[in-house]
């Protein structure tokens, strides 16, 4: 006897979302940096922060939306927070902020207060900055922290020793977080010997290669290397140290 259309065509949407929650999952892991995906992997083996397609699963079951895009927090203690966009049928969007080691949601957007501020406030708040620190603010961009408060991330150069980093409060101007200094990142290494250092473990015939920086101006190189079974494998790879940073492979 088989079981009634209904059942089969609900136990069809099931498996249907759950594995696009775990592409999705996936997408959003190769994202990250690989010292961040192994950290996140051993807690989840310990049981110690819930698996991130699970997560996406449960926001997505309680906001009756799809998950569109996810980014990875960090809390003041360090704790690891999941930072989740949702879109509804209606195609309004929302974002919510997840706790990965209980899975509950700790923060969303319409609690979330205040907007960026006008041309003249930011002067005021640049200046005080320039004049505390004597250095140079050379980018404040407007984020959520892992507490979804309102908060200007911003750079001071510091030249020759590099960068200071910090947390400002967008209500009040307040420095929510001490300077973190970032040495200068240090000369990148020739094309040459970055493509040398992969030979032990990568092959393929070779797309392209680019020297970029990220967020943070640390230059990486950009590689793309033919696969013998046509996929294309993607490496991103810290041009001082050396260290591949990120892999991905696409058909």
């Amino acid at each position: 006897m088989h079981p009634p259309a209904s059942r089969q065509h609900g136990a069809l949407r099931a498996g249907l979302r759950a594995a696009a929650c775990a592409a999705l999952a996936l997408a959003c892991a190769q994202a990250v940096p690989a010292a961040e995906q192994d950290a996140a992997r051993r807690g989840v083996q310990s049981g110690q922060l819930k698996p991130l397609n699970s997560i996406i699963a449960d926001v997505g079951r309680q906001y009756g939306g799809r998950v569109i895009d996810v980014e990875t927090k960090h809390g003041r203690k360090g704790e690891l927070r999941y930072e989740i966009k949702i879109i509804d049928a209606r195609g309004n969007k929302q974002e919510v902020l997840v706790d990965a080691a209980s899975g509950k949601v700790v923060a969303q957007e319409r609690d979330w207060p205040l907007q960026p501020v006008p041309l003249a406030q930011m002067i005021r708040y640049v200046k005080q900055l320039e004049q505390r620190y004597g250095a140079r603010v050379v980018n404040a961009e407007f984020e959520r922290d892992a507490q979804g408060q309102a908060v200007y991330e911003v750079k001071l150069s510091e030249k020759p020793a590099g960068e200071m980093k910090l947390l400002l409060d967008v209500n009040t101007g307040e420095v929510l977080t001490p300077p973190e200094a970032h040495p200068s990142p240090g000369t990148p290494k020739s094309m040459a010997v970055m493509l040398e250092s992969l030979r032990p473990k990568f092959s393929g015939l070779v797309l392209e290669v680019e020297l970029e920086t990220d967020h943070r101006r640390r230059p990486y190189y950009s590689v793309e290397l033919q696969q013998p079974n046509g996929f294309k494998l993607e490496l991103d790879v810290d041009a001082v140290t050396l260290e591949v940073l990120r892999q991905k492979v696409d058909d």
